[in-house]
């Protein structure tokens, strides 16, 4: 895998050599850049699989650097010191990133992910849905808005743009979990239902069980019992864990 790293700090784009060289024998850093404009021209020289780029440069950031892109073929792992906001919408969009300072073991978790999702690409012989990632993540951190409307879902066939409050509930088990929609059929992904709680936290869900995450706001009736149950506005039954039985109750009377 062919690696350009971006970054206006040369101790930093040593650091993450080192530990490229060390632990991802399989990427060959093929050159660096140090600020965005020169970043545009080693793209285009080197044609790239993998971008790791700061964000934080001066006169040319990375997000303005790519917004000059017209497509994005090439994975990108962003570098970054940013803070807590910023992360959840990096996590929100499906877009890799790693904090500074890099730590090995995360860097070798997130070029994983891209070597899953390239072999998937090439194994579906679909479009790259970086640029579309990009926008998300560029449209939640100027909005400074915590309920970002939209998240991005990897699937077997790439990528899924959902708008969160089409969402009714999401069933999970194991390592796989299913999306329940208003309007078109459901959604199985090969993630656990904590990784989608944690992307759609600050709108109207809430965990009522190990194995369900429900839109409050989508909640017809409440079923008394140990932990009970409620009803969806789909008429599905789902059950409520007797620890949560409270939170839920407190919840469903504020926002009614």
């Amino acid at each position: 895998m062919r690696a350009l790293i971006i970054d206006d700090e040369q101790h930093c784009i040593e650091a993450l050599q080192s530990l490229i060289q060390k632990y991802c024998p399989e990427i060959e850093v093929v050159g660096s850049c140090k600020d965005g404009q020169s970043g545009l021209t080693g793209i285009e020289n080197t044609e790239p699989d993998l971008v790791f780029l700061d964000i934080a440069m001066p006169k040319m950031n990375g997000f303005e650097m790519l917004s000059r892109l017209e497509d994005i073929s090439f994975e990108i792992i962003f570098t970054t010191a940013y803070d807590n906001y910023a992360i959840k919408a990096f996590k929100v969009s499906a877009i890799d990133y790693l904090l500074k300072p890099v730590d090995r073991k995360e860097l070798v978790k997130a070029i994983r992910l891209v070597k899953e999702k390239l072999y998937l690409k090439s194994q579906a012989n679909i479009a790259s849905r970086n640029k579309e990632q990009l926008n998300i993540l560029l449209d939640n951190i100027s909005s400074r808005n915590e309920a970002f409307p939209n998240i991005a879902i990897p699937t077997l066939e790439g990528l899924e743009i959902i708008k969160v409050n089409d969402i009714l509930y999401v069933t999970g088990e194991g390592n796989y979990s299913q999306i329940h929609f208003r309007d078109k059929p459901p959604m199985l992904i090969s993630k656990t239902i904590k990784y989608i709680e944690d992307r759609i936290e600050g709108h109207h869900f809430m965990r009522i069980h190990n194995s369900n995450l429900v839109n409050l706001k989508e909640i017809g009736k409440y079923i008394k019992g140990a932990g009970g149950h409620v009803i969806m506005s789909d008429d599905k039954l789902l059950n409520v864990s007797r620890s949560r039985k409270d939170d839920l109750l407190q919840l469903l009377r504020a926002i009614n």
